[in-house]
């Protein structure tokens, strides 16, 4: 089988730009956004100024690829979940494991996301929120078909899935990786917990 002249080159091309991204992701959230420059970055990668510029046209182009990745990482995830064969609170339950799990295993990525998003533009702002909206839409309805089978409590499914999701995120605020804790034990614990409030 013959491989294109561009096979390589393409290849290269997507190493480079997955590093610029890790690289500044990292300094992100060290320095913060606006504290880190393109030069920063640049210098950190070994790549020159303009060669970061061949992939990414901005700093906002670099954190909107993070901020987007996420979100879209996160609602692949749990429509897959979520439509799974089951009973809806075990459907729940996993679906609130994986997604604290996911923010504990890419915890420097998700804090870039909620500590830097309010930076987006508005247009790419606007992006992120709607799909923000498909996922808190696909746990509330979750957590109304649980209802309706009598496996969770009737309370308001919108106060529910705020609850539930704002809970597990908040996880990035204060698991520490050097801690004591395994990254899937917490995950495991934290929607058991979430869990026990729900469950009729």
């Amino acid at each position: 089988m013959t491989r294109t002249a561009n096979g390589p080159r393409a290849a290269a091309g997507s190493r480079r730009k997955e590093e610029i991204i890790r690289i500044a992701t990292e300094l992100f959230h060290e320095k913060g956004y606006h504290e880190t420059s393109l030069d920063d970055i640049a210098e950190r990668v070994g790549f020159s100024k303009p060669a970061i510029y061949y992939y990414f046209n901005s700093k906002d182009d670099i954190l909107f690829e993070i901020v987007d990745r996420i979100v879209a990482d996160a609602l692949e995830r749990i429509r897959e979940i979520a439509n799974r064969p089951g009973s809806a609170a075990d459907r729940l339950h996993a679906l609130l494991t994986e997604n604290t799990k996911v923010i504990l295993e890419n915890l420097e990525a998700n804090t870039v996301f909620y500590n830097s998003r309010g930076l987006l533009t508005p247009e790419r702002e606007h992006d992120v929120r709607e799909r923000e909206r498909e996922y808190t839409a696909v746990v509330r309805d979750l957590y109304v078909e649980g209802v309706r089978a009598g496996e969770l409590r009737d309370i308001d499914p919108s106060v529910v899935t705020a609850t539930l999701l704002g809970a597990s995120i908040w996880t990035y605020q204060w698991f520490d990786p050097n801690g004591r804790l395994p990254k899937d034990q917490v995950a495991r614990e934290v929607a058991d917990l979430l869990m026990s409030g729900v469950r009729a």
